[in-house]
């Protein structure tokens, strides 16, 4: 009778056990919940795949201090070399002060030239009192590196020197620039004025989207006139592996003592856009034809295709 009790109790305490753990199980232990989505991946068309699983990139031996190869269209980065150590960039500066001024200039607009002080370097030269439009600055700008048509743009504008260099930094900012900072307008060399391969690339392809000022670098040669039509220009631009190397189409050269030799340099090629930029160089040509050549020897474009629809847990 003992016995019989006993494994009664027993049993009634297992059952209580039982039911305890299906009640903390039920309602509070973590359930674990299956959710398929389902991923369709698209295919890719013209991306750059290296020939070689693994590419030297030391073999090049250029005199440049930074550098960067980018595919324009899929932003892969081709060939890199120190692409965010901060530099002088010289007359590149331009590339940022071009899309300043398409911000406060209408193209067509009248500027009339009003320097108070010598400006150094590269220049047409323009003189106080010559009214030339916003476009025909910016072309002696961007083609012929002029110093005097960037100071003119920047201090002749609704915001003046100081508010344009500023806008010029606050754009740097917008497009995640870490290692640009502006000074002036030209390039001109200034404690604290800097940029880098990898930054320099980033203001290029925002300049690229300007059809305006995309068609304006890739121009080889241009006459300008002031408002008289009497006072004339001849621009001839400033790259000059322009017209000998085929598909080059701008950017945007740049040389001062501190920064040396700098280049951005767009590349078409059989429907390829490869853009190029080199800074601290002592030989900015040659060392473009270096990258360039090793981008297409070590590069193919290919067409990948798309994989099947695929549930993930």
């Amino acid at each position: 009778m003992r016995k019989q009790l006993t494994l009664t109790l027993l049993s009634l305490v297992i059952f209580a056990l039982s039911l305890s753990l299906f009640i903390w199980m039920k309602f509070f232990y973590p359930q674990t919940v299956r959710v398929v989505h389902e991923v369709a991946l698209l295919p890719l068309t013209d991306v750059p795949i290296a020939k070689r699983s693994s590419l030297l990139m030391d073999e090049l031996s250029l005199t440049a201090q930074s550098a960067l190869a980018l595919d324009l269209e899929t932003m892969t980065v081709l060939y890199a070399l120190k692409e965010h150590q901060p530099l002088a960039p010289a007359s590149t500066v331009k590339m940022m002060t071009a899309l300043v001024a398409m911000e406060l200039y209408a193209l067509d607009q009248p500027i009339v030239v009003n320097l108070e002080e010598e400006v150094l370097g590269t220049k047409l030269p323009l003189v106080n009192g010559q009214s030339f439009r916003a476009a025909d600055l910016m072309s002696a700008m961007m083609i012929a590196s002029s110093n005097d048509a960037a100071y003119v743009l920047a201090k002749q504008s609704p915001i003046g020197l100081a508010g344009f260099v500023a806008r010029m930094n606050a754009r740097a900012s917008a497009l995640g620039l870490r290692q640009t900072h502006f000074i002036n307008p030209a390039g001109l060399d200034s404690a604290g004025q800097s940029s880098s391969a990898f930054d320099l690339s980033l203001i290029a392809r925002e300049l690229l989207l300007s059809p305006f000022l995309r068609d304006l670098v890739a121009k080889p040669y241009m006459q300008i006139t002031d408002a008289t039509g009497i006072v004339q220009h001849q621009l001839h631009n400033t790259n000059q592996l322009m017209g000998y190397v085929q598909g080059v189409k701008g950017v945007k050269t740049g040389t001062t003592e501190q920064a040396g030799e700098v280049l951005v340099t767009l590349i078409e090629r059989d429907g390829h856009q490869i853009l190029l930029t080199l800074m601290g160089s002592q030989d900015r040509y040659a060392d473009t034809m270096k990258l360039l050549n090793w981008v297409l020897n070590n590069y193919e474009w290919q067409n990948i295709d798309g994989f099947a629809t695929a549930n993930l847990l």
